[in-house]
């Protein structure tokens, strides 16, 4: 079972790894006793790398072969409000589970893959595309959420902003918007290149979709039939079923989310997550057929008309 001291060590490698255990053990204020104590529990789970250079040890985030979640992704947003009833499930099991909030949704999923976390809620593009990148690397295991994204008309003349291969890029690409795309790797970006006139249109998610409205942009919902879906690295294959009854029952008890502490959480407004959760609905499982039609245009957004020569540069 893993405990608070256990993912305080994993937040600390994931965050500045690789370390040294003496630059673990300042990191943490700790001594390098008990620091040493942890990361040898933490290498037999799994969870992290640990190897000897010349009588320096060094420990880096990932594992291949985690037994138990101890990190969980989501992208700064309103659409988990129930993340903090699936930690506690999880935690019940497996011993204490963390949250790392990110801004970039393709950086959390790459670290899903990599092992860095373990679990992720994630854009079912970017989770399926990975998936065939990886030979299989990271799955689907879980439900999560729809809705919540919309095209902001922004004050520019000419193109428009979104994420990479995310549900935003899959809203652009179903809505056609016009060419050029331009990317970024916060929804705080995409807000602020609408905002100042850099582009004509931004496809964001909630809040930040809010926020655009209340700054006088106009807003058209588009309507994504799924959005987040909970991934995992494969090395917890083992416990899939597990994870998925903890993520239905979590779904299932959404209305019994505390907002407040899920808006401490991804340090937003409470009032404006509160407000703004109101445009997701929320799934307890995946639905194959939805991900089936949305094939084709998964298709155009990892590997858009632009690929190329993005990709060539001799």
């Amino acid at each position: 079972m893993l405990d608070q001291v256990d993912t305080d060590v994993m937040r600390a490698i994931a965050d500045y790894g690789p370390l040294t255990l003496s630059e673990l053990s300042r990191t943490l204020g700790w001594s390098k006793s008990m620091v040493l104590k942890r990361v040898r529990k933490l290498e037999s789970l799994g969870l992290i790398r640990v190897r000897d250079e010349g009588g320096v040890i060094i420990i880096s985030p990932g594992g291949s072969r985690a037994k138990a979640p101890a990190v969980i992704g989501i992208v700064r947003a309103s659409e988990y409000p129930y993340i903090m009833r699936l930690v506690k499930k999880l935690s019940e099991r497996y011993g204490s589970v963390t949250v790392k909030v990110y801004d970039d949704a393709l950086q959390e999923a790459m670290d899903l893959a990599a092992g860095r976390i373990q679990l992720a809620m994630a854009p079912a593009i970017t989770l399926v595309t990975l998936n065939r990148l990886t030979a299989g690397s990271v799955h689907i295991v879980g439900g999560g959420s729809q809705g919540g994204a919309g095209i902001v008309t922004g004050r520019g003349e000419l193109g428009h902003a979104t994420s990479r291969m995310s549900s935003m890029e899959l809203c652009a690409e179903v809505s056609r918007l016009e060419p050029p795309r331009v990317y970024a790797n916060s929804g705080d970006s995409i807000l602020d290149m609408a905002l100042r006139g850099q582009v004509r249109e931004a496809v964001i998610w909630e809040p930040y979709l809010s926020i655009a409205e209340r700054r006088g942009l106009k807003v058209e919902q588009c309507d994504l039939e799924t959005c987040c879906l909970l991934g995992a690295n494969s090395s917890l294959e083992g416990e899939y079923d597990r994870i998925a009854k903890a993520m239905e029952e979590a779904v299932s008890e959404v209305r019994e989310a505390d907002l407040q502490a899920y808006a401490n959480l991804v340090r937003m407004p409470y009032e404006l997550v509160s407000e703004s959760v109101r445009s997701y609905s929320f799934l307890e499982r995946p639905d194959r057929e939805v991900l089936r039609r949305l094939l084709p245009y998964m298709r155009s957004v990892a590997l858009p008309s632009s690929a190329v020569s993005e990709a060539v540069r001799a």
